[in-house]
């Protein structure tokens, strides 16, 4: 039975989901969700996901949300993707909370003032807000880079932490004028990725 997935094009946090089970080959059912028409705080939604947020998944009655819970949770469903050790597992999860904290919330401000605000017709671009989220940027993704170093993905090997961070990432670069050039390592990294067969169209 196929894994329901509440979804929407437009959330880079849901393409994570969708990237991760086309390269476990794990069956999604994609249930999309429609902001325009407030799809995500009807109360039948809110019952799965109080956030009123996507991605949420239904596993033959287990929900769960968050994104990086959700690709723990497929990755170890199929054994693959994980460290199988204390260490390694600890290790991943530093990287997806350091993520979490500190690259992606300067991605999501950008997101706010680039495309949400126009979105809902506020004025957006707000310099001081787009300088703060580069600047932000620029002292993490610095880190980023030094891990890459030498690697082909971020813990060495594929694993969830490459799906956890690669989707927001991607478009930062592609619509949020984030420049990567300065950043060889990731530039690669991220190349090898978007060559997977399914990284176009999940």
């Amino acid at each position: 039975m196929p894994i329901k997935l509440y979804d929407s094009k437009v959330s880079p946090y849901a393409r994570k989901v969708r990237l991760l089970a086309a390269e476990l080959e794990i069956p999604i059912e994609k249930i999309p969700l429609d902001f325009q028409k407030g799809d995500p705080q009807k109360p039948e939604y809110l019952a799965l996901n109080p956030n009123g947020k996507v991605p949420t998944i239904d596993d033959d009655g287990f929900v769960l949300w968050e994104s990086i819970a959700i690709l723990k949770y497929l990755a170890g469903k199929k054994g693959r993707l994980v460290p199988k050790d204390a260490r390694g597992q600890a290790q991943a999860d530093q990287w997806m909370i350091w993520w979490a904290n500190q690259p992606e919330p300067a991605i999501e401000l950008l997101i706010y003032e680039h495309i949400l605000k126009p979105f809902f017709g506020k004025p957006g671009n707000d310099p001081s807000i787009i300088d703060e989220a580069h600047d932000q940027l620029g002292r993490f993704l610095p880190v980023l880079e030094k891990q890459l170093a030498g690697k082909e993905y971020v813990m060495g090997e594929l694993s969830v932490v490459d799906f956890a961070i690669a989707p927001l990432l991607e478009l930062s670069q592609r619509r949020l004028n984030v420049d990567l050039g300065k950043y060889p390592g990731i530039t690669a990294w991220l190349e090898r990725l978007q060559a997977k067969p399914y990284w176009k169209t999940a």
